[in-house]
């Protein structure tokens, strides 16, 4: 079997800092070896001299909401139509460099088929963890019908059924509003009875909860009904800290559009933030990483003033604004969004991972900017194959 010679690569494996002049060895959909000592090339191989550019695994979007659009009245669009954006978004975030979104809401079942038609080969895309519709305890924006991405229950015998239901249509996350706040307003807040009857169902079917959730109580209230994927957090504190650790949670701060919003309130959907909000978790949050709790990132893309493709533009946010270190970054969107996806070996750069993998002209753990400059995506590989852009041509050769 052919193999592909990544060589003269400045490794940044999604866990140490950069390694200068390595050599990454794919066959078929996985990575075979990594280091700086020679393996003997066949005559079909190919190698590709990447000249000291950045070689990342792929970043995982751990909030990703491809039915979503700041462009078009999703609301009042046929399901077709949604479909069709949420594969153009799908793309988008490809192109980024991107190789996996994880589901967190959706219209219809848009995600399931979505992914259905990305692992069958139908259409190209990253790898997709399909997300419900969401699970709310009260009306959300007026909209209650069928159409709407959410589903509003009452009781926990509602929510059993919705959940049942949300599965059946193909959800591999069960997305629940498990109380208001960051951009929610009014919704109120799900009761125990009910976070636990969600996650009874879904753990007996093999499928993941998470939730929208802000405030102290509340948040404690999902990490102990058993929700592992905590949306938000906003108002967390040392005992939320300390939850998350103990319950092994994913925790997905999602702060970039309250930034926009506080920088400018002028924009679309900043009245739904608070700037003390932003300030508070951008305040907390190098403490909860220097105690280990595992972030990704993911934000309400294609919702207010977040459009779609903006994906990078958090991990400056973080850097930036909240202090937090390039590579800490980097490290959310990688390893951290490659075990949230629960795919083996996706998120990391090691013999025997999956060849989702960047290369990047520049270096994101000195500057995390250029990962935000498209033109800085030189080529983005899913499954060893080339996904978007284009191998360095000059340097592609057969090997003799």
């Amino acid at each position: 079997m052919a193999r592909t010679y990544l060589r003269n690569a400045n490794l940044l494996d999604g866990e140490r800092p950069a390694q200068p002049g390595v050599t990454v060895v794919i066959e078929d959909d996985r990575i075979v070896s990594v280091g700086s000592g020679g393996t003997s090339v066949r005559n079909d191989d190919t190698v590709v001299d990447l000249r000291g550019r950045t070689l990342m695994p792929g970043m995982v979007l751990g909030h990703f909401h491809p039915a979503y659009s700041v462009a078009h009245s999703a609301t009042d669009a046929p399901e077709s139509k949604q479909a069709i954006w949420a594969q153009g978004n799908a793309m988008r975030l490809l192109k980024c460099g991107y190789t996996a979104g994880v589901g967190a809401g959706t219209f219809f079942d848009i995600d399931a088929r979505l992914a259905g038609a990305i692992d069958s080969g139908m259409v190209e895309g990253p790898r997709l963890i399909p997300a419900s519709r969401a699970i709310a305890p009260g009306p959300v924006g007026g909209m209650a019908r069928e159409a709407s991405p959410y589903i509003e229950c009452h009781g926990a015998e509602a929510v059993r059924a919705a959940v049942e239901k949300e599965i059946e249509r193909g959800a591999k996350i069960i997305k629940l509003f498990g109380a208001s706040g960051h951009a929610l307003l009014g919704a109120g807040a799900m009761s125990t009875e009910e976070l636990r009857a969600a996650v009874e169902v879904a753990e007996a079917h093999g499928v993941r909860t998470r939730a929208h959730v802000c405030g102290r109580d509340k948040v404690l209230d999902c990490v102990e009904a058993g929700i592992r994927i905590i949306d938000h957090a906003d108002g967390m504190d040392d005992a939320c800290i300390q939850a998350f650790l103990d319950n092994d949670c994913f925790v997905l701060p999602s702060l970039y559009m309250g930034w926009q919003s506080k920088v400018d309130p002028s924009l679309p959907g900043a009245e739904l933030f608070v700037a003390e909000d932003f300030d508070y978790m951008a305040s907390v949050l190098p403490k909860a990483v220097e105690a280990g709790v595992k972030f990704v990132p993911g934000d309400d893309y294609g919702f207010g003033m977040l459009d779609h493709g903006d994906y990078p533009g958090e991990l400056v946010c973080y850097v930036e604004q909240c202090g937090i270190d390039p590579l800490e970054v980097i490290k959310w969107a990688t390893k951290n969004g490659g075990e949230l996806t629960g795919i083996e070996g996706l998120g990391t750069i090691a013999p025997g991972s999956l060849a989702d993998m960047v290369i990047v002209d520049g270096d994101p753990s000195v500057d995390i900017n250029v990962l935000a400059q498209p033109d800085r995506i030189v080529a983005v590989l899913k499954g060893g194959a080339l996904a978007s852009g284009e191998l360095p041509a000059e340097q592609l050769a057969l090997a003799s």
